[in-house]
């Protein structure tokens, strides 16, 4: 994997960790099928890859864990408590005819046009819709604070903080398959697999590694 996206970049609606969660124990589970296919011998792969890919399995185990159990549940109780934070409607001046609800906190264009009032009229203008605009901003802002202390309250940053680290782990734990050197072509064949199930051939530097693995299995037999 080449990026880390955080939860936090994501605003904790980022992809889940479960997606991960079958690639290693699909390849461990079926590695010794084409080399039987072949006539060859049935041997596995060796430990030391068997360790990097339990590593990997673990990994996602963990991380799925946690974004069912913990970090799904408070995300929603997060989202739940936020959307509960009311917004504000300002009365609208006569001389804007626009609907009954659009000078609202809800209302991007209203915030936009609100803002644009504050700042484009000096502080004791007494205009009667830029004192309503500044209202509204004013009302933004209280808003604003009020769900952020409900996301402090829900835990939702400490819950997208050990998101991040359990994926990191995770992402490490795959970079480390994709590293291993195969010690046999069933360790090859069991890396390849991974990059077809995972798509991992689109990385950088991920093929340069199978290449590195080919020629020096190659050079081991004398080619």
């Amino acid at each position: 994997m080449d990026t880390i996206t955080t939860r936090r970049n994501l605003l904790c609606i980022g992809t889940t960790a479960a997606a991960y969660a079958a690639g290693a124990s699909i390849v461990t589970g079926g590695i010794a099928l084409a080399s039987q296919a072949k006539g060859a011998a049935p041997v596995g792969v060796s430990p030391g890859f068997t360790h990097a890919l339990a590593a990997l399995a673990a990994a996602e185990r963990v991380s799925a864990r946690y974004q069912e159990n913990v970090y799904e549940p408070t995300r929603l109780r997060w989202l739940a408590a936020k959307d509960a934070v009311p917004h504000v409607v300002i009365e609208p001046s006569p001389v804007w005819k626009m609907s009954p609800t659009f000078w609202s906190t809800d209302h991007p264009r209203a915030m936009a046009l609100a803002k644009d009032l504050v700042e484009d009229n000096p502080r004791t203008s007494k205009r009667d819709d830029v004192i309503r605009a500044r209202k509204l901003v004013a009302a933004d802002r209280r808003r604003t604070r009020a769900v952020e202390r409900v996301a402090r309250a829900s835990g939702i940053g400490a819950a997208c903080d050990e998101s991040d680290r359990l994926y990191g782990l995770m992402v490490e734990a795959e970079d480390a398959v994709c590293a291993y050197p195969a010690a046999s072509l069933v360790d090859l064949e069991a890396k390849l697999a991974l990059f077809l199930e995972r798509d991992l051939a689109q990385n950088d530097g991920n093929i340069d590694l199978v290449l590195a693995d080919t020629r020096r299995l190659l050079a081991q037999e004398g080619r």
